[in-house]
């Protein structure tokens, strides 16, 4: 007892310089723990001017989905096999955030409809819905659709969770599978998490509409297709976006921020998340057919422009937000004469770092890491494909309110945190 108290007048009387120090460097779990010590540690592990300063000092780790075995081609379907790890840059090391244990959702496409599969993390045992499932479909995929402060927005089939790795609480979503979910962002002013999504754009005599659903809820708004006063003229607003599945944004302040896209006229989409409107803004001299993703860097919008199988890709940052002047921070070439892996194959580079780190997604099953030089750091090889690399997590164990909504009497805890 007396060691302990040691430990709590230590936490209580260091500087708050020392305590951010030591806590950035506790594995979350750790911190779980030390929270039910004693009242004196949980006080100091859960004060939140502490737990916000600590997750601002966390560094962006990219996410790597389905980066196990996902389904052999036998068609058993091994869900311990999902997984979607973050990378740590500085130590090139992997660790799971979400994964299945050895559940067998079903033992072959014959079972599509799930009629004698184990209720994993179902309200009901009527609550999925597989649809249509034609000989060549994939089987039903986890989803990481966005991430933003610590928290995931995810799916698998028509089941949508936001949930943080950290804590590992989640809470449920209405089913979104017949939108095209565009973004996940917290609105400043009320301390609410949204998620922003459209009707898309099959139907030609159709017009987009947009929604926003408040993390808790289970109707969503629809806000129409607003633009702002100030833009000069729609670009493509009104054809909607590439799910953020697959071009995440990127929110800073009040304002979320989407990668160019050729349906936007190669401009950044903006949304003003506390007026509810959009606008655009100019992006950097893009490189002819190249890629343009976005990440923050310095609390500034950054983007990295690359093109596939080329070796030299940019790191962008925009010094002045109100004019668009940008200033290109690396001009960065992989070595490709020195790197093997990449001889003969298809490759695409980006950059996810503020740092200049590259990860190169390869046609051969490998993820590769190198520095801002090009230089070879770490090699990563998966046995069925290579995971995609479209967001990063930046660990928090903020809490959130809709995570301690009660849940329904017949609820199956999740299974994306077991055994973890």
């Amino acid at each position: 007892m007396a060691e302990q108290a040691d430990v709590v007048a230590f936490f209580r009387d260091a500087p708050p310089r020392v305590i951010i120090e030591i806590v950035r460097r506790l594995p979350s779990r750790s911190i779980l723990r030390l929270r039910a010590v004693c009242k004196g540690l949980r006080d100091v592990m859960t004060y939140r001017p502490l737990l916000a300063a600590v997750h601002l000092l966390h560094p962006p780790q990219p996410l790597m989905c389905f980066g196990l075995v996902a389904c052999p081609n036998d068609l058993n379907i091994k869900l311990r096999d999902y997984c979607v790890e973050a990378l740590d840059l500085r130590s090139d090391t992997l660790r799971p955030v979400l994964r299945f244990t050895d559940n067998e959702y079903y033992d072959d496409m014959a079972n599509v409809e799930g009629l004698d599969a184990p209720r994993i993390f179902v309200f009901s045992k009527d609550q999925i819905n597989y649809g249509e499932v034609d000989d060549g479909a994939g089987p039903p995929e986890l989803v990481v659709h966005a991430s933003v402060d610590g928290l995931l927005l995810v799916s698998f089939v028509n089941l949508w969770y936001v949930c943080n790795p950290a804590t590992r609480q989640w809470a449920a979503l209405p089913d979104l599978s017949d939108y095209d979910v565009i973004g996940l962002y917290e609105h400043v002013s009320s301390g609410d998490y949204r998620v922003l999504y459209h009707t898309g754009k099959d139907d030609e005599n159709a017009s987009t509409c947009y929604y926003v659903l408040t993390v808790g809820d289970q109707e969503a708004r629809s806000i129409g297709c607003p633009i702002s006063p100030a833009a000069t003229e729609d670009v493509g607003l009104d054809i909607g976006l590439v799910p953020s599945s697959l071009a995440p944004p990127v929110q800073l302040g009040c304002n979320l921020h989407w990668p160019p896209q050729e349906r936007q006229g190669f401009q950044i989409l903006v949304f003003d998340t506390e007026a509810e409107v959009f606008s655009w803004m100019r992006a950097p001299n893009p490189i002819p057919n190249g890629s343009m993703h976005l990440l923050e860097m310095d609390r500034r919008l950054a983007m990295s422009v690359s093109k596939t199988s080329k070796a030299t890709l940019q790191l962008w940052r925009l010094e002045d937000y109100s004019i668009g002047v940008w200033f290109q921070v690396y001009r960065i070439t992989v070595q490709v004469p020195r790197i093997r892996d990449l001889h003969y194959i298809d490759y695409f580079p980006r950059v996810v770092s503020p740092e200049g780190d590259v990860l190169i997604e390869c046609s051969n099953k490998l993820i590769l890491h190198c520095d801002k030089i090009g230089n070879l750091l770490q090699k990563f090889q998966f046995r069925e494909e290579v995971p995609l690399v479209r967001h990063v997590l930046k660990e928090s164990l903020l809490p959130h309110a809709f995570f301690l909504t009660p849940k329904p009497d017949d609820v199956v805890e999740l299974p994306f945190f077991q055994g973890l």
